[in-house]
């Protein structure tokens, strides 16, 4: 018995290493047949074997296969599958022909994917790839420039600031303009700004009202799908992804040096004498030659590195993807940093051929530290250039000079503290089951938890105390929020042509917000900053708790007809928590067609064209961006006096409206999709108009009701847009490749009434026909010169001063000649990107531009040119020797330059330099020996070069004194798979 059992266990293993010696490793390459550009993730398998694969970032792949004349088959979504024959070969080579045209690449869509030439909505799409060319902090800094018709405006330029985004324009004046932001298949309501960009496969921007319409009430403003990267079939392969580099000030906004600034103080003063000009510690300094640049003293270069590591793989059964990425960003001010460490887990299993379910979690961990901006940049930019530095002891002087407003930046630099801490976990979960062919039940998921800890720390030893007792804070939010969504999804062919997808949906999602503030002065350590406040004296503590609930459901039927003719049909009914019992229910309707006009009989002669579709939408949303409660009422708490003392009690601070009801917002789109000589030419063009009434808006009441206003729906906008979006490939030939991407928008919004009166409301600077937001002031005409004198005293004026435009010609100048500068708002911005590669470089230039838009520029008004704070060395300033017709002569300090408000409005036009970005991919016959897949190292620049006229910080964000400066980044990095 035991010699038969060691002869059965003999043979078996003479039969694994027979198998064994027959496996044949292939390697090779998949390409686009027609571009021969690499495709990432094709799923390569051997017929009949177990073998399997999927190709990487180069359209690299290995396999193990039974034997030397084995098959594989390879599938890509969008072209068409390919059957190749290994006989006997070690390497092979892979191209897929395309399925049609571009227009059936896949898409995103809500709840689903449809092929781009069913599309019948506005969406544009941008992938991993490109995503990778620019490599950002935030996913929405990636969008800028990207997609037609979204504007990206950076909201500051510290470390972990973000960007503000907005889907063509503006529709409200007072709810949120915001996109909603989808990951994974779930509504986000906090922001997506912790995900890491590496760990994104795609985004899609849907934009009209047939698109967005199946999120109903959060699709007003627009929708951005994200999609995180997933596991693919095939030997489980790992990559590496690293970068670092610096980061210097963009553009440095010089102030006046110790002789400019004795000069400037005598054009104030009108002498020359320095003992009237400036105090001891300046007059010593000015004798020595010594001067300090504040602004200098407070920058460095800020460093900045990013590592990820990757590891995907799995079978036709499990697939499962992990990315680990850790971010550390420092910024150009001391004391300024963002880190970032963040984690996706992914993993899908299909249980059998009916039954499929699957995870996605995304877990983040942040911590900002900021500067108070006020007392260190607003300073060093104000502070006489002539100061002291440091006491005699060697501590920082708190007033470098005598003057009391204007401390030593670098005091409160080391002095205080203010940090920010954000963890979050977000899940995406998802359990499919297919009831009958063509008729499946889908489960999504996802918990969403974020937790915020807020600390702030003001040292003794600053110029905002003083050497008063220190004070420190600590904010904690912690906020839960799930979406649980029921779906029916229904798809079948039928009859001669003729396609149904229907999918059916009821989603419930709530958020809950709880927090609590502590405040203490005069800590015994200032090194216990905020982390013990019972160990000093309590000044304020509170509480607070806000939620709010959507109740949603939803239908979609998408039809089409051999590909020529396509129908969306949308209907959606939201419930919200924030509005009035009777009026938490909306319902918001869309629908679409689109027309394959390139696919009838009478265009199959037409040369040169590829691709042509007609589209055409129409629907409404809905906006509930509105704080919770406001249908209710509130009560603020008040002292009153009782007998002989004080007491607290509540009093109501605002006024209920039951009657407040959704803001919506109707859509029109027209769009023509193209292509033009096989494809090398392809493009959309979209024109839309949006329509948004019963706007959440403010009303005023009269005072004797003891209120100001109500929230009330009252008030309409109108938004009017063009869009194009092109691509071209100029050159293609001899291994030397040239692609260029186009996209441009325009949109003009405006008021189309407020109060259903047809009045304009001037006080708030909004006027019906006009755009939401405008700066309103008096118009700026130049400086009255020595030959307008005569002119200038008519009005009250001498040379030197500042002149405006007298707009009614009533010879006085006052609050009628007031008249309409400018916007906020670009008149049209866009993106150019030019790619270029031959053989293993890769050479891409991306510009981004702004154009048409206003901004109020506190910069330009520092000092009311009186002679007592620093001011920019932009500022030619009059005087008789310098008769200049930009700024008004200096006057002395306590006297006002009358109308210098004026001058804070200036042209924000810009065009950038983006990005550049230089590669090469190293062959992979030249890696087979280090046993790598591929490996591509590059070198990149971000804002290398500005062109603006605006002599400040930024035109994009940095108009304010106390601004933080943009910057310019240089990086190197690599990507390696193995």
């Amino acid at each position: 018995m035991k010699k038969n059992v060691l002869t059965a266990i003999f043979l078996c293993f003479l039969g694994v290493l027979q198998i064994a010696l027959a496996q044949t490793n292939v390697t090779g390459h998949v390409t686009d047949s027609l571009t021969g550009e690499p495709l990432v993730g094709a799923n390569i398998r051997e017929i009949g074997g177990k073998g399997s694969a999927t190709t990487n970032d180069s359209g690299a792949f290995s396999i193990s296969v039974s034997g030397a004349n084995s098959s594989l088959q390879v599938t890509y979504i969008g072209y068409q599958s390919q059957q190749v024959s290994v006989a006997g070969q070690a390497t092979v080579h892979i191209s897929l022909v395309r399925i049609g045209d571009a227009l059936d690449e896949v898409v995103v869509v809500g709840y689903g994917t449809r092929r781009k030439s069913q599309l019948t909505g506005a969406i544009s799409s941008i992938s991993s790839a490109e995503l990778k060319e620019t490599p950002v902090v935030f996913i929405d800094q990636a969008l800028q420039g990207r997609a037609a018709g979204v504007d990206v405006v950076s909201a500051g330029h510290r470390p972990g600031e973000g960007a503000t985004v907005r889907i063509r324009g503006v529709n409200s004046i007072s709810a949120g303009n915001d996109p909603l932001y989808v990951v994974d298949g779930i509504p986000v309501s906090r922001g997506v700004n912790l995900i890491n960009p590496n760990f994104i496969e795609s985004i899609e921007v849907l934009k009209d009202a047939s698109a967005t319409a199946i999120y109903g009430s959060r699709g007003s403003n627009g929708v951005i799908l994200i999609t995180t990267k997933q596991g693919k079939a095939g030997r489980t392969q790992f990559s590496y992804e690293s970068y670092a580099g610096f980061s210097r000030i963009l553009n440095k906004v010089d102030v006046l040096d110790g002789e400019e600034w004795v000069r400037y103080k005598e054009a104030s003063r009108r002498t020359d004498d320095l003992t009237v000009l400036l105090d001891p510690i300046e007059l010593a300094n000015y004798n020595a030659g010594i001067e300090v640049d504040w602004v200098d003293l407070n920058l460095r270069d800020g460093l900045q590195h990013s590592h990820s590591l990757s590891s995907s793989g799995g079978n036709e059964k499990t697939k499962f993807s992990v990315d680990v990425n850790f971010l550390k960003q420092n910024g150009i001010v001391y004391n300024s940093d963002f880190t970032r460490g963040s984690l996706q887990f992914n993993v899908n299993h299909k249980v059998n051929e009916r039954f499929n379910f699957g995870l996605t979690t995304l877990l983040f961990m942040s911590k900002t530290n900021l500067i108070n901006a006020g007392a260190v940049l607003s300073q060093a930019m104000q502070i006489s250039p002539l100061g002291d530095i440091y006491e005699d002891d060697g501590r920082y002087r708190l007033f470098p000079t005598n003057e009391a407003l204007i401390g030593n930046p670098l005091a409160n630099v080391d002095n205080e503290r203010n940090q920010q801490i954000r963890n979050r976990m977000f899940s995406s979960l998802f359990a499919e089951y297919q009831i009958i062919e063509g008729l499946k039940y889908r489960l999504n998921f996802g918990p969403d938890l974020t937790f915020s800890n807020d600390g702030n720390f003001i040292g003794s030893y600053t110029t905002i105390l003083q050497g008063a007792p220190n004070r420190a804070s600590n904010s904690r939010d912690d906020t839960k929020a799930y979406t649980l969504e029921n779906l029916l999804m229904y798809n079948r062919e039928f009859g001669n042509g003729h396609e149904i997808d229907l999918t059916l949906l009821q989603s419930i999602q709530e958020e809950i917000t709880e927090s609590n503030t502590v405040s203490a002065m005069g800590m015994p350590s200032e090194k216990m900053l905020w982390h013990k406040l019972s160990a000093g004296e309590i000044r304020s503590y509170d509480s607070d708790q806000q939620g709010w609930s959507l109740l949603s459901y939803m239908a979609r039927l998408n039809y089409a007809y051999k590909g020529k003719y396509m129908l969306t049909l949308t209907a959606r009914r939201d419930g919200s928590s924030r509005f009035g019992d009777d009026r938490k229910f909306g319902f918001f309707p869309a629908f679409a067609m689109g027309w394959n006009i390139k696919q009838e009989n009478f265009m199959s002669d037409v040369s040169g064209l590829t691709e042509l579709k007609l589209r055409a939408s129409h629907g409404s949303v809905g906006n509930t961006a509105i704080n919770p409660y406001q249908s209710l009422g509130a009560v603020s708490r008040s002292g009153y006096v009782f007998g002989d003392e004080t007491a607290l009690g509540f009093r109501p601070s605002t006024l209920p409206n039951p009657d407040l009801r959704w803001e919506k917002s109707t859509t029109t789109n027209i769009g023509l999709d193209f292509g033009l000589f096989n494809n090398r030419l392809t493009g959309a063009l979209e024109y839309y108009v949006v329509n948004t009434t019963d706007l959440l808006l403010n009303q005023s009441v009269p005072r004797l009701s003891g209120y100001s206003s109500i929230l009330v729906n009252i008030g309409k906008t109108r938004n009017v847009g063009y869009e194009a979006s092109i691509s071209s490939t100029n050159v293609d030939a001899g291994g030397f490749k040239w692609v260029t991407n186009l996209n441009l928008g325009a949109n003009q919004n405006k008021i189309v009434d407020l109060y259903g009166n047809e009045a304009d409301d001037i006080g708030n600077s909004r006027f019906i026909g006009k755009p939401i937001s405008v700066f309103y002031d008096l118009a700026f005409d130049g400086i009255w010169q020595e030959h307008e004198a005569e002119i200038a005293e008519s009005y009250g004026r001498i040379p030197g001063q500042i002149k405006v435009k007298d707009t009614n010609n009533d010879s006085q100048i006052n609050a009628e000649d007031r008249v309409i500068l400018g916007s906020p708002f670009p008149k049209w911005q866009g993106g150019l990107t030019n790619y270029f590669s031959y053989k293993g470089i890769d050479l891409s230039v991306f510009i981004h531009t702004r154009q048409g838009f206003m901004l109020n520029s506190s910069l330009h008004t520092i000092d009311n040119l009186a002679g007592r704070y620093n001011i920019p060395r932009f500022v030619n300033y009059y005087t008789p020797d310098n008769p200049s017709n930009e700024f008004p002569r200096p006057v002395n300090q306590g006297q006002t330059n009358v109308n210098m408000g004026v001058l804070r409005y200036r042209d924000g036009s810009f065009v950038r330099v983006k990005n550049i970005s230089l590669g090469y991919t190293f062959n992979a016959k030249s890696l087979a020996a280090l046993r790598l897949q591929s490996l591509r190292v590059y070198l990149n620049a971000f804002n290398p070069f500005t062109f603006t006229s605006y002599e400040g910080w930024d035109p994009e964000a940095g108009s304010n004194v106390d601004s933080y400066p943009s910057t310019k980044t240089f990086l190197a990095g690599l990507s390696v798979n193995f």
